[in-house]
C-alpha cells in the first residue's frame, strides 16, 4: 500500500464512526420510543458532539492525502458524473447538518422541536456519504474493489464501529452518573446490533471477497502480508468475544455497566477495522487500462 494511502484509511474510518454514532443513537432512539425507560439529554449531546468531533478529524485527514489541498475545491466542479465529487458535497452537508442539530438541542437555535427532522436529516446524508466512498472505489479495472464486498464491508466499519462508539460512550456516563437507569437497556441494544454486523462482515470477507490470487491483469499482483489479514479475523473475533463475555456474565452484576471489557473489546475491533481497510487499499490490482 502506498504511504499516502494512510490518511484515507483513517479518513473513511473515522468518517463511518460518526455516521455509525448517528445510525445507534436513532437504532436507541427508535428501540426506546415506547419504552417506559427515558434516554436522558445527555447522551443525545455526547453522541451529536462525538459525531461532529469525528468528522471534523476525519475531514482534517482527507486533506493529508492531497499533494495540493487547495485545488480540493475543484472536486465540486463534477457532481453529475463523478463520486467522489458526491463525497466532498456530502461529507459538507453532513457536517453542516450536525451543526445545526446540536444547535438546536444546546442553543435552542433554530428551534429545539426540530432536532428530531434535522437528526434524521443529518443520518440520511451520512448513509449517502458512506455509499458514495464506496462507489468512489468501484472501479471496473479493480476487480478487487468492484464488487458488493466493498460497500458491504465500508457499511460494517460504520455499524460496527458506531455502536461500539456508542457503548463506550454511554458506559462513561453511566459510570459518572449512577442514575442514569437506561443505560443497561441501552448497552444490551447496541451490543445485539454489534453482534448481527459482526457475523454479517464474516460472511462477506469469506464468501463475498474475491481471492485476489486468482486474478491476472496488466499489471503485477500486489504483494499482501498475510499477517494482515490474520490480525483482522483475530482482533474481530476476539473484541466479540470479549464484548460477548461481559454481556453475558458482566452486564447484569454491579458496576457491569463500566465494565473495562467495554473499552477493550471496541478497541480491538478498532484495530481489526484499521487492519481491513489497510488490506482494502493494499489490494488496488487494475485488469486493465
Amino acid at each position: 500500500m502506498n504511504g499516502n494511502d494512510w490518511p484515507l484509511v483513517f479518513f473513511t474510518l473515522i468518517s463511518q464512526i460518526s455516521v455509525g454514532i448517528l445510525l445507534s443513537g436513532f437504532v436507541l432512539w427508535t428501540s426506546l420510543k415506547n419504552s417506559d425507560i427515558s434516554s436522558p439529554e445527555s447522551i443525545r449531546k455526547l453522541l451529536l458532539v462525538a459525531g461532529f468531533a469525528s468528522m471534523v478529524v476525519a475531514l482534517i485527514l482527507s486533506f493529508l492525502h492531497l499533494a495540493n489541498p487547495q485545488h480540493a475545491i475543484y472536486s465540486f466542479s463534477n457532481l453529475q458524473a463523478s463520486w467522489l465529487s458526491r463525497e466532498i458535497i456530502l461529507a459538507s452537508i453532513y457536517l453542516l447538518t450536525l451543526a445545526i442539530c446540536f444547535a438546536s438541542l444546546q442553543y435552542n437555535i433554530p428551534h429545539r422541536n426540530l432536532f428530531g427532522p434535522i437528526y434524521l436529516a443529518s443520518l440520511i446524508f451520512g448513509i449517502f456519504l458512506v455509499w458514495s466512498m464506496a462507489r468512489v472505489y468501484m472501479i471496473p479495472t479493480v476487480p478487487l474493489w468492484n464488487t458488493p464486498a466493498t460497500p458491504i464491508a465500508f457499511f460494517h466499519s460504520t455499524i460496527v464501529l458506531g455502536a461500539g462508539a456508542t457503548l463506550v460512550i454511554i458506559s462513561l456516563l453511566a459510570s459518572k452518573n449512577p442514575a442514569f437507569s437506561s443505560a443497561e437497556k441501552m448497552q444490551s441494544i447496541m451490543f445485539y446490533l454489534i453482534a448481527v454486523t459482526v457475523i454479517i462482515g464474516l460472511l462477506n470477507t469469506f464468501f463475498l471477497q474475491p481471492d485476489i490470487q486468482a486474478l491476472s491483469g496488466s499489471f503485477p499482483i500486489p504483494e499482501v502480508a498475510s499477517s494482515w489479514k490474520n490480525v483482522r479475523i483475530v482482533f474481530l473475533l476476539a473484541g466479540f468475544s470479549i464484548l460477548t463475555y461481559w454481556f453475558a456474565f458482566q452486564l447484569q452484576s454491579e458496576g457491569g455497566t463500566g465494565s473495562v471489557l467495554i473499552y477493550l473489546g471496541t478497541a480491538c475491533l478498532l484495530i481489526s477495522e484499521i487492519a481491513a481497510r489497510y488490506l482494502f487499499y493494499a489490494s488496488y490490482f487494475r485488469v486493465g487500462v
